[in-house]
């Protein structure tokens, strides 16, 4: 397949880092249901997500940022990185550990604890060779070797259902990549078709029904639709058969509809703060009324002039009168 057809590996990898960034910047409850996940914890939903973003400016002043290491309920530390390679992952995902637990060091009498995230690395696209765990050694000389091992995911190897089992629908707009190397060798329209059920009827369905299930908000949905537009432009979008067949189509009036309905609802919410604003005006307004007449029964009582009751109390001249006449009946 010719480069018109799929961005170049390298556009697609800064895709992923992007699309991955933002997934992890979802709702509340949608984080803390992946990291359940792709951990095997079991953290309630309204956990606290805590996100350092903070830059580690290493001694040649070379710039590390962390942004993938999430703190829940301020005790338990979690790192992922999605990959395509194995290339150098075990060295940065080490060093990224060990510059946080750098910051955030304890130090003692006779030693400097450093405590590390717990990692995991997620294989986008993987093969035969790509490992089940990931090894740095660390030679320490006489002290021996001491291996970090990190443990992997390969993503394609599992079907829709079951990350959605395991609480991973957020990842499903990088499903994307599941036909890729049959779309490369042959873009055809039996392929567009594949790609559109497996659009339509397994990943956007998996979304809606975790969207219902109260897995993910209405807003997370939207985020992950816009994310699966995103990322199949990069992938297939100058594909002239996959544009015959409408795929990209589908998922534009999908995310068109979804956003409709999010802005109604933002809209309802609205009207709903505006209606009850108006209501407690009202009854402000009305409740001041009420005191003023009180306040005008109270000098008539007391034989004071009408025309003075109504400079002090700037009620309209007939509505004193009014309540003149009714204190006279």
């Amino acid at each position: 397949m010719d480069d018109k057809n799929i961005q170049s590996e390298e556009n697609i990898t800064q895709i992923y880092d992007k699309i991955f960034k933002r997934i992890l910047t979802l709702s509340n409850v949608a984080v803390v249901n992946f990291i359940n996940g792709i951990f095997s914890k079991n953290f309630p939903k309204n956990s606290t997500l805590t996100y350092n973003w903070t830059e580690n400016i290493k001694n040649n002043l070379e710039k590390t940022i962390a942004d993938t290491i999430i703190t829940v309920n301020n005790t338990k530390k979690f790192h992922i990185e999605v990959q395509i390679h194995n290339e150098s992952i075990a060295i940065r995902v080490f060093d990224y550990g060990y510059q946080d637990a750098l910051k955030y060091k304890k130090v003692e009498d006779d030693r400097i604890i450093l405590k590390f995230p717990q990692s995991k690395v997620i294989f986008l696209e993987h093969n035969s060779k790509t490992p089940d765990t990931v090894i740095l050694e660390l030679n320490f000389g006489n002290q021996g070797n001491f291996e970090y091992k990190i443990p992997t995911m390969k993503f394609l190897n599992y079907s829709i259902e079951e990350l959605n089992k395991q609480h991973l629908v957020i990842l499903l707009p990088l499903y994307l990549l599941k036909l890729r190397k049959e779309i490369e060798k042959e873009p055809s329209r039996e392929n567009a078709l594949k790609l559109k059920t497996l659009i339509n009827y397994g990943i956007i369905k998996c979304i809606d029904d975790n969207e219902k299930m109260g897995n993910i908000t209405h807003e997370d949905t939207v985020v992950l639709i816009g994310l699966l537009k995103r990322l199949y432009a990069y992938l297939y979008g100058s594909i002239q058969k996959f544009k015959e067949e409408g795929v990209e189509g589908m998922i534009t009036d999908k995310l068109i509809l979804e956003t409709d309905k999010l802005i109604y609802e933002k809209e309802m919410i609205v009207k709903k703060l505006t209606e009850a604003e108006k209501a407690k005006e009202k009854a402000k307004e009305e409740a001041k009324e009420n005191t003023l007449h009180e306040v005008a029964k109270n000098m008539l009582n007391a034989g004071m002039p009408v025309e003075q009751i109504k400079n002090i109390t700037k009620l309209p001249l007939d509505k004193i009168i009014e309540l003149q006449t009714q204190k006279l009946n």
